[in-house]
C-alpha cells in the first residue's frame, strides 16, 4: 500500500532573513555544492526536502548555496511508502486501540522497520483529526536525530532540540532522560493537555520497575504524562523486539499481561513479528555464526585435568572443567593480542568479500569489546592493521563518543568500530555486516541487540537483488555459543523449536526458586563469606575489609591466567539460523571451487549458499558430492 495522499506544505515558503544568517554562518559562509565564500551575502536559502513535498521551512531543513550552483542542488526527494506485509497486518490491530485512546503494543525484531510505521500509523490518526502531534521517547542521542531522519519519509517532521517542537513541527522526540526532571516532565503533560498528543516510547523495557517492585523516576513520570494500561490519558503505541519481562515486580505501566499458572507473566502484545519470519521473508538477513579458536598454553589451570586429550596445548571448546576455570580461559584469550590480531584479521577478511559481493560497496564492522581497556587494546591493534582512517573506538568515559560514531556512521570503506556497551538501542548503520563479539557477558538482551545491528539489508543489496549474511564471529567457546544458539532459537526465533522442560521442576517455563548466588573463591574454593584469603590489590581478606570490586580479587571471576596464544587461529565452527554446520561441508566447497581456480569471494558465497540449501535438505549435500544429479 503506498500513501497517496499530498504532502502537507509549510505556510510560509521563504526563509527569513535571520534563518538566512543563521543558515549561512552554520557553513562558515561557504556554498554547500562548491565551497565558494558567499560572505557577500549573496547566496540562496535552499530546502534540503523540497517544500513541495512537505519540507518545512525551517534551519534544520535549509542549506546557502551560491546562485549558480542552485540550479543544480541536491534534492532529497521522499520515497514512496509502501507498507511491508507485516505492516499491513498490524495496523488493524493497532489503529483501532489508538483510535480509541487505548495503549497499543507493538513487538517487532530489529531492523523491521518499526519507525516508518509509527510515522505510517501517525500520519493516519493526524489526517482523521484523531491527534494533532507525535511525542517519541528514545533511550538516546541517536535515536533522537535517526527517528527525526526516517519519518521525514511520510513528510512527518520532529523536532530534536527541545521539550516543545517549533512551529509547523508535527512533535518531538524525547530522551528517556528528561523524565527524570520534573520541569520538562510538567511540560510534557501541558504541551499535551493543549493538544492530542500519540506518545510513542520506543525501547519500551526501559520503563519497567527495577528488581522487587521499586519505580524510578522515569516508570513514575510516564505515568503521570500518559496514565497506565488500565487508566490512559494520552494514546500509546509500546515499540520493542525485546520485551523480556517474566517477574511480576518488574512490570511495564504501559504493557498489559498476562499472569501463568507458575506465577510469573507474560506480555500481551497486540502484534508481534519474529526476526526469524522476517529473514524469511527476505527483510532481515540471515545470520551465519562463526566460532574462532587458537592454540593456547594455560598455566596456572592443570590441562590433564579439564582437557579432552590433556595435551600441552589445547583450544578452548576443548576444556571440559567448571565454568568458572573456562569463564577465566575465555577472558585471558580474548585479551592475548595474538588472539586479537587473527580475529580482526578475519573479520577484514569478512568484510573484503562482502564489499566484492557488493560491487565495492562501503561495509562495515562491529567489534564488541568486554571492558574499555579492552577496546582500547583491540582499537589498537587495529590502527595497526588498517590505519586511523578506518579504525574507530567509542565507549561510555570518551567525551567524544557520540560524534564518534557519527564520524563511523558516514565513513566510507571498511570501516570498523570498537565498542562495549555504546551500540545497543539506536546504533542504525545499515552498512555493518561483520559482528565480532569479544566479551565474555552472555546476557540474552544484550546478544539479540548486539546481532540486530548487523541484520539490516542495505540499498545496495536490494538494487543488486542479494543479501548478505550477517556474519558473526565469536570465540569458539561452549558457553558463549550456547548463548548464541539460545537467542537465535528463543527470543528471535530464527530456528523454531519445541520447548524442553527444566529438568528439575519438569515445566515448560521453570518454576524452581532463585538458586543462591554466593561467589566461590578460586583459591580456597569456600564461598566469599568463609573466604579468608588475601586479596592481591590491596592485600587484605574479605574479613579484614577487603571491598574491591574490580582486578584479579580472589572469588570475583575476574582473576586472570597465564595464557599464550601460539597459533594465528582460524574459524573452526559454523552455524546458520540457528543449524549446525559440520565444517567438512564447507571446506569441501573451498577445496573445489580453489581447484576450479575461483577467486575466495566466489568460493565464499558458493560455500554460503550451498549451506544454505544443505540445511533444507541434508540429504542433497550426499548427492551432491556422489555427483547424482
Amino acid at each position: 500500500m503506498s500513501n497517496t495522499e499530498g504532502p502537507r506544505r509549510d505556510p510560509r515558503r521563504l526563509f527569513s532573513s535571520s534563518q538566512r544568517t543563521h543558515i549561512a554562518s552554520r557553513q562558515h559562509w561557504a556554498c554547500d555544492e562548491c565551497g565558494r565564500d558567499i560572505s557577500d551575502g549573496i547566496f540562496h536559502a535552499h530546502h534540503v526536502i523540497p517544500w513541495a513535498d512537505g519540507g518545512p521551512t525551517e534551519t534544520d531543513n535549509g542549506v546557502a548555496v551560491c546562485p549558480d550552483c542552485h540550479q543544480h542542488a541536491t534534492i532529497h526527494q521522499l520515497p514512496a511508502f509502501t507498507a511491508r506485509r507485516w505492516q499491513n497486518a498490524a495496523l488493524p490491530k493497532i489503529l483501532p486501540k489508538l483510535r480509541h485512546g487505548e495503549f497499543a503494543t507493538l513487538s517487532a525484531a530489529p531492523g523491521a522497520g518499526k519507525t516508518l510505521f509509527t510515522a505510517w500509523t501517525y500520519r493516519q490518526l493526524s489526517d482523521s483529526g484523531d491527534v494533532a502531534r507525535l511525542v517519541v521517547f528514545v533511550p538516546n542521542s541517536h535515536l533522537r536525530t535517526q527517528w527525526a531522519d526516517e519519518v521525514k519519509a511520510l513528510s512527518v517532521f520532529l523536532g530534536t532540540k527541545g521539550t516543545t517542537e517549533k512551529a509547523s513541527y508535527d512533535g518531538v522526540v524525547l530522551n528517556y532522560h528528561a523524565l527524570s526532571d520534573p520541569v520538562q516532565a510538567q511540560q510534557i503533560i501541558d504541551d499535551a493537555d493543549e493538544q492530542p498528543t500519540l506518545f510513542v516510547l520506543d525501547e519500551v523495557h526501559h520503563l519497567a520497575q527495577r528488581h522487587g517492585g521499586e519505580a524510578g523516576a522515569w516508570a513514575v513520570n510516564i505515568a503521570r504524562i500518559v496514565g497506565t494500561v488500565d487508566q490512559p490519558r494520552h494514546r500509546v503505541l509500546n515499540l520493542s523486539g525485546t520485551l523480556f519481562r517474566s517477574n511480576p515486580a518488574e512490570q511495564i505501566s504501559t504493557i498489559q499481561y498476562q499472569r501463568l499458572e507458575t506465577g510469573q507473566i507474560e506480555t500481551l502484545a497486540d502484534y508481534a513479528i519474529s526476526a526469524g519470519q522476517l529473514i524469511e521473508e527476505k527483510q532481515l538477513r540471515h545470520i551465519k555464526v562463526l566460532g574462532f579458536d587458537a592454540d593456547m598454553r594455560v598455566e596456572a589451570v592443570d590441562i590433564g585435568r579439564v582437557a579432552h586429550d590433556g595435551a600441552e596445548t589445547i583450544r578452548a571448546v576443548d576444556i571440559d572443567g567448571d565454568k568458572e576455570i573456562r569463564g577465566k580461559v575465555l577472558r585471558a584469550m580474548i585479551r592475548d593480542q595474538r588472539f586479537i590480531k587473527g580475529i580482526l584479521r578475519e573479520t577484514l577478511n569478512r568484510l573484503g568479500h562482502a564489499s566484492t559481493a557488493l560491487d565495492g560497496a562501503s561495509v562495515k564492522g562491529l567489534v564488541i569489546a568486554d571492558d574499555i581497556p579492552h577496546a582500547e587494546m583491540i582499537h589498537a591493534a587495529l590502527t595497526s592493521e588498517v590505519g586511523p582512517r578506518y579504525a574507530f573506538i567509542a565507549h561510555g568515559k570518551m567525551a567524544t563518543a557520540e560524534a564518534e560514531i557519527e564520524r563511523f556512521r558516514k565513513s566510507t570503506g571498511q570501516a570498523i568500530m570498537v565498542a562495549v556497551q555504546k551500540v545497543t538501542e539506536g546504533f542504525d548503520v545499515p552498512d555493518i555486516c561483520v559482528l565480532t563479539y569479544l566479551r565474555s557477558w552472555r546476557a540474552p538482551l544484550f546478544i539479540n541487540q548486539m546481532i540486530g545491528r548487523a541484520m539490516r539489508i542495505t540499498d545496495r543489496e536490494k538494487e543488486l537483488e542479494t543479501s548478505l549474511p550477517a556474519t558473526v564471529l565469536v570465540p569458539n567457546e561452549t558457553e558463549i555459543k550456547a548463548a548464541f544458539a539460545d537467542v537465535l532459537v528463543g527470543s528471535m526465533q530464527v530456528l523454531v523449536v519445541p520447548p524442553e522442560p527444566c529438568p528439575a521442576c519438569g515445566l515448560e517455563i521453570c518454576a524452581c526458586p532463585p538458586r543462591p548466588r554466593d561467589k566461590i573463591c578460586s583459591i580456597c574454593r569456600y564461598p566469599w563469606y568463609l573466604c579468608t584469603c588475601e586479596c592481591p590489590i590491596c592485600h587484605l581478606s574479605r574479613d579484614s575489609g577487603c571491598r574491591c570490586r574490580r582486578g584479579p580479587v580472589c572469588g570475583n571471576g575476574q582473576q586472570m591466567l597465564d595464557l599464550e596464544v601460539v597459533s594465528d587461529g582460524e574459524v573452526v565452527d559454523i552455524n546458520v539460523d540457528g543449524r549446525h554446520v559440520p565444517l567438512h561441508i564447507v571446506n569441501v566447497l573451498r577445496k573445489t571451487g580453489a581447484a576450479a581456480g575461483l577467486p575466495d569471494i566466489y568460493i565464499e558465497q558458493q560455500a554460503d549458499a550451498v549451506t544454505q540449501a544443505v540445511l533444507k535438505d541434508p540429504m542433497a549435500f550426499g548427492a551432491l558430492l556422489r555427483g547424482e544429479e
